[in-house]
């Protein structure tokens, strides 16, 4: 009998070729759901810090009698709500550690000034820490959505007040949320800027104007009008650090992931929040639940859970 031997064939080019073209095919393929999904839990840790932070701002009012101040003294030490939450927030040592008869900038305040506190960082933005301003936040509180910054003092005192839950030394109760508090703003997300002007982001950074509008819809049209293509135009303020301070601040007049702008010569701003979050950004509400809002919802109602007695009407399904 003749046995024909054989030897086992490799795979020709053509068809290697053929393989790394399916496997790269499956690849894109997948690769964005992956990115989807690593986003979507990135995006539940923030709502739960968020939470969190809705936790002990109900429990410091249970036990203080009212929310703290977003600028504890108005013009002085200017420290943020969130320091004065730190025990509520299990953050017993940091809170210890912080002088409030002194400026957040103090030497005496290094040490919990350059901490980092995880429930205020969201994982979602991959800005880079600025270590020399200290540890940061990405959590603001609501100013509402008046363009008159902390208080309605000097020039300003002919324009309307602040009407948010965090302003100045403001210490709100929730009796005085006449609107209901699952209407009301709380805290809400903002990227951090780079404090410079090497690089214009349209969402984090803030652009600077020497305008002095006199009403919301002023100061949408007017900030809306920079010309952000000039870096002179670019206000290099670095918004998430330190957490200590209380220009932490947001307010309710353009949309979520709307362009900020500072009218700083009198004293004005538009400060909406931001996010890396895909179309919107999370927003704490008085009552302690968490809403995603988009950044397409509509001006009215947006404004409207700005302000803590407003009076408007607001539905649920409005955003």
């Amino acid at each position: 009998m003749i046995r024909i031997s054989r030897q086992d064939r490799g795979f020709t080019l053509i068809e290697l070729l053929v393989v790394i073209a399916i496997i790269a095919v499956l690849i894109a393929l997948l690769l964005p759901a992956v990115q989807a999904a690593r986003e979507a839990a990135r995006r539940a840790q923030c709502t739960t810090n968020l939470k969190q932070i809705g936790l002990a701002a109900h429990n410091y009012h249970e036990a203080i009698g009212a929310l703290p101040g977003a600028n504890m003294v108005f013009g002085t030490t200017g420290l943020s709500a969130l320091s004065m939450m730190l025990p509520q927030l299990e953050q017993r040592a940091a809170f210890d550690a912080i002088n409030f008869s002194l400026r957040y900038d103090a030497p005496e305040n290094t040490t919990s000034r350059d901490a980092t506190i995880a429930a205020f960082v969201c994982p979602s933005d991959a800005s880079p820490p600025q270590p020399a301003l200290g540890g940061r936040t990405n959590y603001m509180a609501n100013m509402g959505s008046g363009i008159v910054w902390q208080e309605a003092v000097g020039g300003n005192a002919s324009l309307p007040a602040p009407n948010g839950l965090f302003h100045g030394n403001s210490s709100k109760r929730f009796s005085a949320v006449t609107d209901g508090l699952s209407n009301t703003g709380m805290f809400s997300e903002r990227l951090l800027a780079d404090g410079s002007n090497a690089v214009v982001s349209k969402v984090a950074d803030v652009f600077f104007s020497p305008l002095a509008p006199t009403t919301v819809d002023e100061a949408h049209a007017m900030c809306g009008a920079i010309d952000i293509s000039n870096l002179a135009n670019q206000f290099p303020l670095f918004m998430g650090a330190p957490w200590l301070t209380g220009q932490h601040i947001f307010q309710h007049i353009n949309p979520p992931n709307g362009r900020s702008c500072g009218f700083f010569v009198t004293n004005r701003a538009v400060m909406p929040p931001s996010s890396m979050h895909p179309g919107g950004v999370n927003l704490l509400l008085a009552d302690g639940s968490v809403r995603f809002i988009k950044d397409s919802v509509a001006l009215p109602p947006w404004r409207a859970l700005g302000t803590i007695a407003g009076g408007e009407v607001v539905s649920a399904d409005s955003y």
